[in-house]
């Protein structure tokens, strides 16, 4: 399907990703653990167990209506990412979350490469770190909030931040930098 002057239409329904920077993390590995082994705070758990509620309460959603929320959860393997992760998917029964070690520590562009091997159609939610979330929202962000062009600035993530772009695309396998509208940005407290 082509649009005006012969350039690619945007899909009918386009494809949402939804970044999440895991929840509030202790500060210190446990007794002879690495910091992939950090988990959860209880602001943490409460924090992610919210959202997950909220995005699974008809009627309020963030403002998005069901066929926008995520179909699949796509986690880094650290501790604090995956309770994250899994506490949000609870609240939204049915979907799957994937864990996937080459998200912790992952650049912008090593995410992407995660995305584009998805089988799945419609909206993912990736729940990962910083820096890389924010980059990620920073540089797939072509257009700010309101579509200007160029409008988009770096994005801050504080903890169980979440960014919610609608890309261009119309399959995961064709995401790429500068690919995405920056929708919506939310915090805690949900």
């Amino acid at each position: 399907m082509t649009g005006p002057a012969g350039q690619a239409a945007p899909p009918e329904h386009p494809l949402t990703l939804w970044v999440l920077r895991h929840a509030k993390a202790v500060h210190d590995p446990p007794a002879g653990g690495t910091d992939h082994e950090r988990s959860l705070t209880r602001r943490g758990r409460r924090d992610a167990s919210a959202l997950g509620r909220r995005l699974g309460q008809p009627g309020d959603r963030l403002g998005f209506d069901e066929r926008s929320l995520p179909r699949l959860v796509l986690s880094s393997t650290a501790a604090r990412a995956a309770q994250t992760a899994e506490q949000v998917a609870a609240g939204l029964p049915g979907v799957p979350v994937v864990h996937r070690r080459s998200l912790y520590g992952a650049a912008p562009e090593e995410i992407l490469a995660e995305l584009r091997t998805l089988d799945v159609d419609g909206p993912v939610m990736v729940v990962g770190h910083n820096p890389s979330a924010e980059g990620l929202v920073s540089a797939m962000s072509s257009r700010g909030p309101g579509g200007d062009k160029g409008s988009a600035r770096p994005v801050k993530l504080a903890t169980c931040a979440l960014a919610v772009l609608e890309l261009t695309v119309a399959s995961w396998s064709e995401v790429h930098m500068g690919s995405a509208s920056l929708l919506a940005r939310h915090a805690p407290p949900y």
